[in-house]
């Protein structure tokens, strides 16, 4: 268990308390979907705890136990479909091979399209008996309010500052300040990211700063970034245009950003109009709901430069 999720585990109590249908969200990155798996665990566990040595738990943490299902959206899909959804009906109106519980697990549940969601309602308007549904979300708002109604929420924490840095310590990572402070306090999504994250991040937002500041044009920083990590650099800078949103409307800092970086940002964000800096945070988000589909590298990169090129 993830050391930050232990008050959250004690709080659940018994196995016999449990509510049949359990929303587990929270902001991504903290172990939503770990702390959920190890609830499976513990339904079907022989000894109810989740022990993580009796065959049970071992065909559960293989994603094997015949009594645990786990539901996400299928390989090139990006939905959990109205099949899907069925799929679980008819799972847990089946008799229990090896537990006396049956387990649905349902991964990025904001996901559900409304068809799927319907579907998922009847079971959890009528529970099957000895049956146990368990959500994950890291938006709960997106799904339909009557499932949110049905579900008790679990809102798990972000671990704090000092949780989190030794989580990162102990897999050996370089600069964990500097990756948990990126990722806003979510150790886990820090821990998938190329130990050059910092550096990376750093760089451009100098390429940003170089373009608003007129000492560099789009298409020169375009060439700077191109031919590197897409998915990583629109990441980045997707969270660099959310904080100038944020420091545009409310004048605060979004969580993450070093007291060093305070002043930059502020900076950037007064060379920018409004219409600018939504635009970017737009054109950012728009490129990375692309990202499977075969992109221009050079004309994205070279459009969302431009939200930053100086006016008049």
């Amino acid at each position: 268990m993830l050391p930050w999720q232990k008050t959250a585990w004690d709080r659940l109590g018994d196995i016999e308390r449990l509510p049949h249908a359990l929303l587990v969200s929270g902001p991504p990155g903290i172990g939503k979907r770990l702390f959920a798996e190890r609830l499976a665990r513990r339904l079907v566990c022989e000894r109810a705890t989740a022990c993580d040595a009796c065959r049970a738990c071992r065909l559960a943490a293989n994603d094997t136990h015949p009594d645990v299902l786990i539901v996400r959206p299928q390989e090139g899909k990006t939905e959990i479909t109205v099949d899907d959804a069925r799929a679980v009906n008819q799972f847990l109106v089946l008799t229990p091979h090896l537990a006396t519980h049956r387990v649905v697990l349902v991964v990025d549940a904001d996901r559900l399209n409304r068809s799927a969601s319907n579907a998922i309602l009847k079971t959890l308007e009528e529970p099957p008996s000895g049956s146990y549904l368990l959500l994950v979300s890291d938006a709960p708002a997106r799904l339909l309010p009557t499932i949110r109604s049905r579900c008790q929420n679990l809102v798990l924490p972000r671990p704090t500052e000092e949780e989190g840095i030794s989580y990162l310590q102990a897999h050996r990572l370089p600069d964990p300040g500097g990756l948990l402070a990126l990722a806003h306090g979510a150790p886990l999504r820090a821990l998938a990211w190329p130990q050059d994250a910092p550096a990376m991040a750093q760089r451009l937002f100098a390429s940003l700063e170089a373009v608003a500041l007129g000492r560099d044009s789009a298409l020169e920083a375009t060439e700077d970034w191109q031919a590197g990590d897409m998915e990583m650099g629109l990441a980045f800078l997707t969270e660099i245009a959310a904080a100038l949103t944020q420091v545009a409307l409310t004048g605060t800092i979004v969580r993450g950003w070093p007291g060093a970086q305070e002043g930059r940002l502020r900076a950037l964000a007064a060379r920018l109009d409004l219409e600018q800096v939504l635009g970017l945070w737009d054109e950012a988000l728009e490129a990375r709901g692309l990202l499977g589909a075969p992109l221009d590298r050079r004309l994205v990169w070279d459009r969302l430069f431009l939200h930053v090129e100086p006016r008049g």
